[in-house]
């Protein structure tokens, strides 16, 4: 068994963020953990219904669709290369044949089609080279993966005198079945996280 790593006080600063289009490998945003704006995991309201003798019945709500909202920052329409990104337009707007036009220039029309995603959100005391990849061995680390998830929205702004995009995705707590779309995962180093997704559809 590893040694235990060191917990931060919080995790802040920066974080690893790996996107899995479906039919495709991973690929890399650099993520500021303050320009994460929305972590919404859907509530779990209940409702207090009245009885005849004055009292209260509770009745549960189904939990609610959960949703992300990064701030990127495009600096071409093109996704790019296997691993890493410089844009998010493709991403929005697929192609028929999901297969992304990679020549120069590049023209991305708007479309009706939909893709889903697998995320990873990775904090680690050592981050790895990528989100998908394992923390080192006795170092904490703490991770959130999705499954399922589409992209809903894809905001361009120029508010700081920088272009960036908010970026939402967007998925329902569980599949058909019943099966979940979210998993939360942290190690204190005495173990090593298993390993992460490579899909955008099942853990």
């Amino acid at each position: 068994m590893a040694a235990a790593g060191t917990d931060p006080d919080q995790w802040q600063d920066v974080c690893l963020i790996g996107v899995i289009p479906e039919d495709d490998s991973e690929i890399e945003f650099g993520g500021i953990t303050s320009e994460i704006s929305a972590l919404d995991w859907g509530d779990k309201e209940i409702e207090g219904i009245v009885n005849v003798s004055g009292g209260r019945l509770v009745k549960k709500t189904p939990q609610g669709d959960e949703l992300i909202t990064l701030k990127l920052h495009p600096i071409t329409a093109q996704v790019d290369g296997e691993t890493t990104a410089t844009g998010v337009a493709q991403l929005f707007h697929p192609t028929d044949t999901g297969s992304e036009q990679a020549s120069q220039p590049i023209l991305v029309d708007n479309t009706r089609n939909r893709k889903k995603f697998g995320l990873i959100l990775l904090w680690a005391e050592t981050l790895p080279a990528t989100a998908g990849a394992l923390p080192a061995e006795s170092k904490t680390a703490y991770r959130i993966q999705v499954v399922n998830a589409y992209m809903t929205s894809y905001k361009m702004n120029y508010d700081d005198k920088v272009l960036t995009a908010d970026v939402t995705f967007k998925w329902t707590p569980f599949i058909k079945d019943g099966t979940s779309n979210k998993r939360e995962e942290s190690t204190s180093g005495t173990a090593q996280l298993p390993a992460a997704i490579t899909t955008a559809t099942g853990f």
